[in-house]
């Protein structure tokens, strides 16, 4: 990740928005907008109570984990030119088999990073739904960028930028697998081909964006299969929002 000037992915609405890549300067303000929407607006959050004020820590912990994600340098996030603001984000993760003896990425943070019982609860229900299809398995491969958490500020939803976070993680993710890009992501990961792009989306909106890029459904997963704290997700998830697709984009 670079420390400033991200990388500039495209403009928006006759430049009147850009997409560039997540800097350490500017990560303090991506968190933000995922404090500012994904925490109070996005369904397993609100199933797991994340979105409650008094949670405070839950947001924390969703807080640090997407700042270690983005060590990664793939994450991009939508600036508004007039006012140099950020008004959305796209937290993505390169994912891969960890070494023996090692847990996987979200297992770890879950066991080690989440001080919450509700992010813990959050992290558990990525990871089952992330198992029930081994992507790596079903597509022979051993790497792959997940599209983990995609917030926009309410002020800005309906304006297509979470569609064109997802349009250019998948840019992102070609250039990678073609050995281009590089120097802008972990050296740690450098020698990583992701050859897809998977994301778990949980609301009728963000399936819309997959349709809309692309995406294949891998699985369908009800709401009504999963619980927190003595309810059922979809007894606190609006009934706008009945499942969670697991989805991929393969190139």
């Amino acid at each position: 990740m670079r420390k400033e000037n991200g990388r500039l992915w495209g403009k928006l609405h006759d430049g009147k928005f850009e997409v560039r890549s997540v800097t350490q300067s500017d990560l303090d303000e991506a968190l933000d907008v995922l404090d500012g929407s994904f925490c109070v607006n996005e369904s397993v959050c609100i199933a797991c109570q994340i979105n409650l004020p008094e949670n405070h820590q839950a947001r924390l912990d969703l807080r640090e984990l997407c700042r270690i994600t983005a060590l990664d340098g793939v994450s991009l996030l939508v600036k508004e030119v007039a006012t140099n603001r950020v008004v959305s984000v796209s937290f993505n993760k390169i994912q891969f088999a960890p070494p023996p003896g090692e847990d996987p990425f979200f297992l770890k943070f879950r066991n080690e990073g989440a001080k919450s019982p509700q992010a813990r609860r959050l992290m558990d229900f990525m990871i089952e739904v992330d198992e029930r299809i081994d992507v790596c398995d079903m597509y022979n491969m051993d790497c792959f960028c997940e599209l983990m958490f995609l917030a926009t500020l309410p002020s800005h939803e309906r304006l297509g930028l979470g569609r064109s976070l997802s349009h250019f993680t998948i840019e992102l993710t070609k250039e990678l697998a073609e050995g281009k890009g590089l120097e802008n992501i972990d050296e740690n990961l450098r020698s990583k081909r992701p050859a897809a792009v998977t994301a778990l989306w949980t609301s009728s909106f963000s399936q819309k964006v997959g349709k809309a890029t692309n995406f294949k459904v891998l699985n369908t997963v009800p709401y009504s299969e999963f619980e927190y704290d003595g309810k059922r997700f979809d007894e606190r998830i609006s009934p706008l929002h009945k499942f969670c697709e697991h989805v991929i984009y393969k190139f």
